[in-house]
């Protein structure tokens, strides 16, 4: 039996805060600087302002959102924190380049992939020329990642980019600017081009009006651009991404909640052999974006709801962590692919691992209540719900955590520690073999 089964007094379902995160999400994305994003499509770009009441729907919503954590995710296994996602300014234009060493670097998600420098597609050239612009820089690199769908393999390309005519470039930067301006001062999008995403699935379609506008133009036309696909950096890439990041010797909240996992990972360190099968890129890149999802969820979440989140630093012993805290009460955020809402008499048993983890958290934070948000991807509309769960013993809960520490840090045998649940997890666990945790 899950540690939560045992410890939980009561599971609410709390509406207020809810409605209160869902209007952070609504607000994730709105933007009041001109950014280089949109100058890319002035229009799409003047109604995400002139009409904040049309959202995309939740399942459109999602896949922006994955899209987005995907950028900083990639960027955190490629780079480091002070290449990250830099910030940039050039003639009253903002920008965020996903990565920024001694050239830019753009990545790009999509759905499909063309053969060659067609994969390059204009827009994803135009933004990282105006990104080469602002940073003064001839060349820049540009990854494009078509995502693993409906059974089919996901792939990456690199390519190196040359701009031929960076001053051309900003001219048409500050075209775009002032005409955007224009439009936003006079509430009239009459003369901005139409975007790139015209008889394509457009949230503004019903609105906009492009099929009377102007074709759109690029920033960077194509004789000003050479473009050579560079395979090499796509290796040198794969070299990066599927090298697993090796335990430290601190324990980590999770691994109060997975024991058996964390002490067959160490072990597995110890035993390495260089001959081992590597990872595979597609699942690294696929895992990947799914957790760019949710770290993208949680920064709307988190971070919409301004002086409401915070973290709170715990230990015991050798472990180590943070608790994140939503208005003073310990949350976590976790998502499911489960079809359809789970009655709340059934969450702990659905989803054991989830109130194992808020426990360990309220005890060591020293909190009666915890929270648990529950983000559903594949439900069509309803898509989060959020509990408050009450403890009634923060001892018992403590001393369990002592309890499994303690046989972690003793280098004790996976089968000696509680083995993962629910019954299902040990058949996708990469460690099913070694761990004993399915029943004979």
């Amino acid at each position: 039996m899950a540690l939560a089964q045992s410890v939980i007094l009561g599971i609410d379902a709390n509406r207020t805060v809810k409605d209160e995160l869902t209007a952070a999400l609504k607000r994730q994305g709105r933007r009041r600087r001109i950014s280089v994003t949109d100058l890319v499509n002035l229009r799409q770009a003047f109604f995400q302002r002139a009409r904040p009441d049309i959202q995309p729907d939740p399942e459109r919503k999602q896949a922006m959102l994955a899209g987005t954590g995907f950028h900083e995710v990639f960027g955190r296994a490629v780079s480091t924190e002070e290449f990250v996602e830099q910030f940039v300014e050039f003639q009253g234009i903002v920008g965020k380049i996903d990565i920024y060493d001694d050239v830019p670097v753009e990545l790009k998600t999509t759905a499909s992939l063309p053969q060659g420098a067609a994969a390059a597609r204009p827009s994803y050239v135009d933004q990282l020329g105006m990104y080469c612009t602002m940073t003064g820089r001839d060349q820049g690199r540009l990854f494009v990642y078509k995502r693993a769908l409906y059974g089919r393999p996901g792939a990456l390309k690199g390519f190196d980019v040359r701009f031929k005519d960076l001053t051309a470039v900003e001219r048409e930067m500050v075209r775009r600017r002032d005409l955007f301006r224009e439009a936003l001062a006079s509430q009239d999008p009459s003369r901005l081009p139409r975007c790139e995403w015209f008889e394509l699935r457009c949230d503004y379609r019903a609105v906009c009006g492009c099929a009377a506008a102007e074709p759109l133009g690029r920033v960077v036309p194509a004789a000003a651009v050479h473009i050579a696909e560079n395979p090499e950096l796509v290796t040198a890439m794969t070299a990066l991404l599927t090298d697993a990041p090796k335990p430290g010797p601190q324990f980590r909240l999770n691994d109060l909640v997975f024991p058996r996992r964390a002490a067959i990972e160490r072990q597995a360190v110890a035993e390495a052999k260089p001959e081992e099968e590597e990872a595979d890129l597609d699942t690294a890149l696929a895992g990947m974006e799914r957790l760019g999802f949710g770290d993208a969820l949680k920064d709307a979440l988190w971070y919409g709801v301004p002086g409401a989140f915070a973290r709170i630093p715990v230990s015991l012993r050798s472990l180590k962590g943070k608790v994140g805290t939503f208005r003073g009460v310990p949350t976590v955020f976790r998502s499911t692919r489960k079809t359809k809402l789970v009655d709340r008499s059934q969450l702990v048993e659905e989803f054991p691992y989830y109130f194992d983890r808020i426990a360990f958290e309220c005890a060591l934070s020293g909190h009666q209540t915890g929270r648990v948000v529950v983000y559903y991807e594949a439900v069509k509309d309803d898509k989060f719900m959020v509990y408050d769960v009450h403890f009634r013993s923060l001892e018992e809960i403590k001393a369990e955590a002592d309890r499994r520490l303690a046989l972690l840090e003793a280098g004790a045998a996976p089968e000696q520690l509680p083995p993962c649940e629910p019954a299902w997890m040990p058949n996708y666990c990469p460690h099913g073999p070694r761990c004993a945790c399915r029943p004979a």
